[in-house]
């Protein structure tokens, strides 16, 4: 009881000082400044980032722009690497998988690893000669992507402060409205005043880094005066500044930079704000915004009045002590990941990095660079499901921004096509990374990109897509042929070398001693993708009507020659193709599960041995503390969504939010890392439909905590669109929309029981429980 009197007397004065959010699971906020940068709140354009912190009476606002990273000399793979290739081949096959590793190590890498991302600085406003603070509210509506911050002050008198970042006008805006004058000093860090506004010249570290230009501009110009490196600002009621970048960076040429004329761009966009008011400014960004985000809507259930009204990092704190009564906090878990989504990936941009758009660090954790063995691939696993297929692109872009570097990676190791490392940076730098073979050794980063391009065009059925990357897929489908080897087995062909990525074995050398290594041959990881890549080019040749081509025949025939994963003695899935050891049991990295998700080369609906392997290598890994990671738990909630494992998938949620979520929501793997929100998201979404076999999968994995709700704008393959509503863990009904271009018809399955749809592109079609 006493409880319940302290947190509705903490109610109480909260309602004193605001509004409580209309739309509190598309709000998330806090009551107080963010004690860290990753606990801030982000906004962001794609290319523009931004993260108010909420400090009174001296703000800091972090930008970044997506372009501005460090550089060192040029990283290309070794001319002579295919003779080192070919010794550790031979390591290998002789059964010396440590000296494979260790000449690996020595000849093939060089200890160095991508280029970084760094940021442009920080917006620095100070309050002056302001009564004392009093209570500060901050929060970000998911849905129309502003950040808002409340400073009440000891006289009563309240500053309001929101940040946004346009998509069109391209700009980071902060308007400050208050009830008296506001007085104030502003400035850029590295800035100086030219012609009335903050501008910074600078550049990120290194030889060869971007160069960029920050122009900083503060409104009404008559309140406005000079004070060193700094603009003052005195006797204003409202307070406009606006902020616009830009770098000599060429998205069409990572090997050059743009000619002399790009400095003069953000006095050129500032300028064209001139004839806009401020308010005009927000509702464009506000509609940019809306016009991806609105596509879906979520309600898990309803939380109760009184936890609603507590700060988000407070709910959350709740979580973690055990509670499972806050459906709508997971629903602002599922948006906030749409939200980051289009707030750092749309077109004609970048995709997110590890960090998304956001990032203080002049040397980030993993240089907050590209990570090709599982991270950015995360990235995007929720774009097509909860509709926002169109912020797919810059993945797509980036693929093949990558492809001169690629293939003359390929052409140094002696292949064809093209290839890349584990990891990368926005200078497409394409060379075995880092200095251990279980980092490095890993030759599928760009296959595994090129994933999306089919099941992207298997969710919206434009063959376009295709059209626009047959020349990636196949070369793609050219270096998975020429990097296969002959297996022990006549005729056999599988991958040599290859690592699990990031992961170790144990063995027993010649001399019976235990050995430790990561490089052998055939791991299941590489033979999934070896599959996938083939089956998804046989797929797109016969939707472009290019089967008998001569590549796609010759790819064609050689598929039945793939050497298959196995199933181990035990009934797991084999991580390697032979029965080694396991050093870490418990490793994060789950690739050998790729062919069953997100990947489909294993149908775990209809072929419950390899099911049951799936789950038993999930359930092992898990065992000896498997999933540490934000993104590992992710791909775990995944797997028991696609395995309609209803109890185990909500587990693993809960655990994501109990152990890997920080108080703005953020993932953290630990440090803050963006994957593992998409992650999670698209497993969520997951857990409400599945799209696989041709066949739309209704609650397949609907958790007994939600026993009420509904979900609207869910993407099915096929190019369908679902809503479904439920009460007391049962459906009411589920709406199938058909897209201009979607099959005319389709299995739509609930509780193990099928209806087969006709239906007309266009048309709508409403099932209830009883038509099942």
């Amino acid at each position: 009881m006493k409880k319940i009197v302290q947190l509705l007397i903490f109610i109480a004065c909260v309602s004193s000082v605001f509004a409580k959010p209309e739309n509190t699971n598309l709000v998330i906020w806090d009551d107080g400044p963010a004690s860290s940068w990753d606990v801030a709140y982000p906004v962001g354009n794609g290319r523009l980032g931004a993260m108010p912190f909420a400090d009174f009476p001296k703000e800091k606002i972090l930008i970044n722009e997506e372009t501005i990273w460090d550089r060192s000399s040029p990283m290309m793979t070794q001319e002579n690497s295919l003779s080192h290739l070919e010794k550790v081949r031979d390591l290998e096959a002789a059964g010396d998988y440590k000296g494979a590793g260790q000449y690996f190590e020595k000849h093939m890498q060089d200890g160095r690893n991508p280029d970084g991302y760094q940021l442009v600085g920080w917006l620095n406003l100070e309050y002056r000669n302001t009564a004392a603070l009093k209570d500060t509210y901050r929060g970000l509506d998911l849905k129309t992507g502003v950040a808002r911050t409340a400073y009440t002050l000891a006289d009563g008198s309240v500053i309001t402060q929101e940040v946004f970042v346009g998509g069109g006008d391209d700009v980071v805006a902060v308007t400050i409205s208050a009830d008296k004058e506001i007085e104030m000093t502003i400035s850029l860090d590295g800035a100086t005043v030219v012609d009335g506004d903050l501008v910074k010249v600078a550049s990120g570290s290194g030889e060869g880094a971007t160069k960029f230009v920050s122009r900083v501009r503060v409104l009404p110009a008559d309140k406005i005066q000079k004070v060193g490196n700094a603009l003052e600002v005195k006797g204003a009621g409202t307070i406009t500044i606006y902020l616009a970048v830009a770098t000599d960076f060429n998205r069409k040429d990572s090997g050059s930079k743009l000619a002399d004329g790009w400095q003069k761009k953000p006095l050129l966009q500032l300028n064209a704000l001139k004839k806009n008011s401020v308010a005009k400014v927000k509702d464009k960004a506000v509609a940019e915004h809306k016009a991806y985000f609105d596509r879906m809507d979520v309600d898990f259930g309803k939380t109760s009045d009184a936890v609603l009204a507590l700060p988000t990092r407070m709910r959350l704190q709740r979580i973690k002590k055990g509670e499972h009564d806050d459906p709508d906090l997971i629903e602002s878990y599922f948006q906030f990941a749409r939200y980051l989504l289009i707030a750092s990936s749309r077109p004609g941009c970048f995709p997110a990095n590890l960090q998304g758009v956001w990032n203080p660090h002049k040397k980030a954790p993993w240089g907050s660079d590209y990570h090709l063995n599982i991270n950015i691939q995360m990235n995007y696993w929720l774009a097509d499901t909860t509709n926002l297929s169109d912020l797919h692109k810059p993945l797509f872009d980036l693929i093949r921004y990558f492809q001169p570097n690629g293939k003359e990676m390929a052409k140094r190791l002696g292949m064809k096509g093209w290839c890349m490392g584990h990891a990368t940076d926005i200078w497409a730098n394409a060379k075995i990374m880092s200095s251990r073979a279980y980092w490095g050794g890993s030759f599928f980063g760009g296959q595994w990109m090129t994933f999306h391009i089919l099941d992207s065009y298997r969710f919206n059925c434009d063959k376009r897509l295709l059209e626009e990357n047959w020349d990636i897929l196949t070369a793609s489908a050219v270096f998975t042929e020429s990097w296969l080897i002959p297996g022990p087995d006549k005729g056999m062909l599988m991958s040599r070398p290859s690592c699990s990525p990031e992961n170790s074995f144990k063995y027993t050398d010649k001399e019976g001693k235990t050995q430790t290594a990561s490089i052998s041959a055939g791991n299941t990881f590489d033979q999934f993708m070896i599959l996938q890549v083939f089956n998804d080019y046989l797929e797109a040749a016969e939707v472009l009507g290019k089967s008998d081509d001569a590549v796609v025949q010759r790819i064609k025939a050689v598929i039945p020659r793939i050497y298959r994963p196995r199933v181990a003695a035990d009934g797991r899935l084999m991580e390697w193709r032979l029965p080694f050891g396991e050093k870490e049991p418990g490793h994060r990295h789950i690739s050998h599960v790729i062919g069953a998700y997100p990947g489909n080369q294993l149908n775990l609906d209809e072929d419950p041995k390899m099911r049951d392997a799936v789950r038993g290598s999930i359930e092992g890994r898990l065992a000896k503390g498997g999933a540490g990671t934000g993104w590992s738990r992710a791909w775990t909630i995944g797997m028991y969504a696609r395995l309609s494992d209803k109890a185990r998938a909500y587990e693993h949620l809960h655990a994501i939010l109990t152990r890997s979520t920080l108080d703005n929501l953020w993932d953290s793997h630990p440090p803050f890392q963006i994957d593992g929100n998409f992650g999670a998201s698209a497993a969520i979404a997951e857990m409400l439909v599945h799209s696989h076999n041709k066949e739309i999968k209704v609650l397949p994995a609907l958790p007994d905590q939600w026993p009420d709700g509904h979900v609207n704008g869910l993407r099915a393959r096929g190019d369908f669109t679902v809503d479904i509503s439920w009460k007391d863990g049962e459906l009411v009904e589920v709406r199938v929309q058909a897209g201009e271009r979607a099959q005319e018809s389709i299995r739509v399955v609930y509780n193990n029981k099928a209806v087969k749809l006709s239906i007309k592109r266009g048309e709508t079609i409403t099932l209830n429980k009883n038509r099942f």
